[in-house]
């Protein structure tokens, strides 16, 4: 008896169907992760894809990052052909690497874990299923730290127009909250059309804690996404109508979030665009992730400012730091003998610190020394904590110079991991944020889109506004909920 697979069928065979079939089922669901796997439509041209990524990354030197961004680099077009798993050729564009070459240096995502993600034919890529009514496909790298999205062919001509003002913006305010794209390219066959994808970090990287994910623009109309039911968990996005009277409890961050959320949104307001959104979700934070270490600290600061901070230091001048004579990126922290810093218990958003003295070499010395310069001693330490702390709120309030000669503006203390740009520890809950989807420009099919909705709506509450009353109007809605 003939296997299912090797009975022979018109449009290929019988298990092609049926998996397309179930691919469908999934699809019509319009919810969750699907693997790519090799009964997936798209399976063949996504494989292409890896074999290219791997080619333009390693056989492609003219692609590689550079510290001046020329207009040539952004018109730069790698083309080539490339094979599939299958055999099948298909043709591989990769536009403005230099430029996103320096955007993923600006960015801290190290090049080696980029090409890891996206070229390890090992782990293949997954599907997101959402309840996105935009018509693009989004795929997961393997570890879901990359997201490959399609967009339009105008759209991506867009970005590439406004690409080195988005660098230059990433250049200035380092942890800007506008997500970070990482490269465009595109990929066709003879017999297709091109399809053309973002490269972008994953605001939701790691996704395995995360409860709640709302996508806010800050209107109303037609923004309600039924919940899951109780006991349901399902990947949903919810959206302005559910947030309404939901709050970001960022206590400490309150006043570096909404200074860089109003940097963005003028950033946005000067290239045109309207019709971005928030995008947010939240957890609980557990005990331990309240609690700040010294070496986590140590590690933070390094991270977050490019300074080393030595447990075993201390700064002892007038500017914090800055060494006279030197530019702030040069400052040096002098080391201060016999102390050691030892983190308080409490919120680690208060930065709260205290010095404790080191264990005398002997215990005769340590009983010669009279109350009164122990008591000195540990005044002088607790001073020396605190311009320590000083310094480290200094650095956040700093516009220090980068190497390539741009302030930098509006930095924090990050966390110690992959994705610290797009993730805050509010007092109670640690927040994934991110603003995405702006690449609209209020052009004529957006003022059309306007009057309909007006029309339908009976009030202005919609997306289709021009570009100076939906950013007002989107930085208003998510202040007012901001404690």
């Amino acid at each position: 008896m003939a296997r299912v697979e090797d009975v022979p069928h018109p449009m290929g065979p019988v298990i092609q169907v049926r998996s397309r079939w179930h691919y469908l089922r999934q699809r019509l669901k319009k919810r969750g992760v699907v693997e790519v796997d090799s009964s997936h439509p798209s399976s063949d041209m996504l494989s292409a894809m890896q074999a290219a990524f791997n080619k333009v990354f390693n056989e492609h030197p003219e692609g590689h990052g550079k510290e001046e961004i020329r207009m040539e680099d952004v018109e730069q077009i790698i083309k080539f052909d490339v094979q599939s798993k299958n055999g099948k050729t298909y043709t591989f564009c990769s536009y403005a690497s230099p430029v996103f070459a320096r955007m993923r240096r600006a960015v801290d995502v190290p090049e080696e874990d980029f090409v890891a993600s996206l070229v390890s034919s090992q782990s293949p890529y997954l599907e997101f299923i959402s309840n996105s009514r935009s018509g693009q496909d989004f795929y997961f790298t393997n570890n879901q730290r990359f997201i490959l999205k399609t967009d339009h062919q105008h759209c991506i001509q867009f970005f590439l127009g406004i690409l080195r003002t988005y660098l230059t913006h990433f250049l200035v305010y380092p942890h800007s909250l506008l997500v970070k794209f990482l490269g465009i390219y595109s990929i066709k066959t003879t017999a297709t059309r091109k399809k053309y994808f973002l490269v972008m970090q994953s605001i939701f990287y790691p996704t395995i804690r995360l409860e709640e994910r709302f996508d806010i623009k800050g209107c109303l109309a037609n923004r309600y996404q039924d919940p899951n039911p109780p006991g349901k968990k399902t990947i949903i996005v919810l959206k302005d109508q559910n947030f309404q009277e939901e709050k970001i409890e960022l206590g400490a961050q309150k006043k570096w979030f909404l200074t860089q959320l109003r940097a963005d949104v003028d950033f946005l307001k000067g290239i045109e665009v309207q019709d971005y959104s928030l995008l947010l979700g939240r957890h609980p934070l557990h005990t331990g992730e309240k609690r700040l270490s010294v070496g986590n600290l140590v590690m933070r600061v390094q991270k977050s400012f490019g300074h080393k901070l030595d447990p075993d230091t201390d700064v002892d001048n007038d500017h914090q730091g800055e060494t006279p004579g030197k530019t702030p990126s040069e400052s040096r922290v002098q080391t201060s003998t016999g102390t050691r810093v030892q983190t308080a218990e409490g919120n680690h958003n208060d930065m709260e610190m205290e010095v404790v003295l080191k264990t005398p070499t002997s215990k005769s010395a340590s009983s010669t020394k009279s109350k009164t310069v122990r008591g000195l001693e540990e005044r002088m330490i607790r001073s020396r904590s605190q311009r320590k702390i000083s310094f480290l709120h200094s650095l956040s309030d700093s516009e220090y110079l980068d190497n390539s000669g741009y302030k930098l503006k509006n930095r924090r203390l990050l966390l110690n991991n992959e994705n610290c740009l797009h993730i805050i520890d509010g007092e109670q809950y640690r927040y994934y944020v991110g603003v995405i989807d702006f690449f609209t420009v209020f052009g004529c099919r957006q003022q059309v889109a306007k009057i309909l909705k007006d029309i339908k709506n009976c009030c202005g509450s919609h997306s289709s506004v021009p570009p100076e009353v939906y950013g007002e109007r989107f930085f208003e809605f998510i202040k007012e909920r901001v404690v």
